[in-house]
């Protein structure tokens, strides 16, 4: 083709315009943040804020977690639950801190001080080789503030 006294290559402006594209690419990818994970926890979920009113205390964990996301009919509420982990009101602090799992009894449920030896945590995280699913099962899950709010009260001593 030739436009006024220009003799354009098709193919050597198709080349050019597919080689200016990638490497304008990556610049404008990373203008918008595309790919780098900021907000997200380490599955990829929103970080999120917890629950208006959630405290590292078991009170308010049990109102604002156990009470509306676990306690309920079938799983872990009511008579007859999953794994004998009643969570609902009166029952979470001795069915949690120091309990083993019946399953492995080397995992317990709550140690306080550790979060990080705490079964509980490692099922609300999904941690890697967990014996059974992540919970709650099937999701939602709950977010990555509300799960620290829960680690800062096993932290704190899982006082009840």
């Amino acid at each position: 083709m030739t436009y006024r006294g220009y003799n354009a290559d098709p193919m050597r402006t198709g080349t050019a315009f597919a080689a200016l594209l990638l490497a304008v690419a990556p610049l404008a990818l990373s203008g918008c943040g595309a790919g780098s994970g900021e907000g997200l926890d380490q599955n990829g979920q929103p970080l999120g804020t917890p629950p208006g009113g959630l405290a590292p205390t078991l009170a308010s964990i049990q109102d604002n977690v156990f009470s509306v996301r676990c306690a309920i009919p079938e799983c872990h509420g009511g008579e007859n639950v999953q794994y004998g982990l009643r969570l609902d009101p009166g029952f979470s602090a001795r069915n949690l801190i120091n309990v083993p799992s019946p399953r492995n009894a080397n995992l317990i449920r709550v140690v306080p001080y550790d979060p990080d030896a705490s079964f509980l945590i490692q099922k609300l995280q999904g941690a890697d080789g967990l014996l059974g699913g992540r919970m709650p099962d099937g999701g939602p899950y709950l977010t990555t503030a509300t799960i620290n709010v829960i680690r800062q009260w096993i932290q704190d001593g899982a006082l009840h």
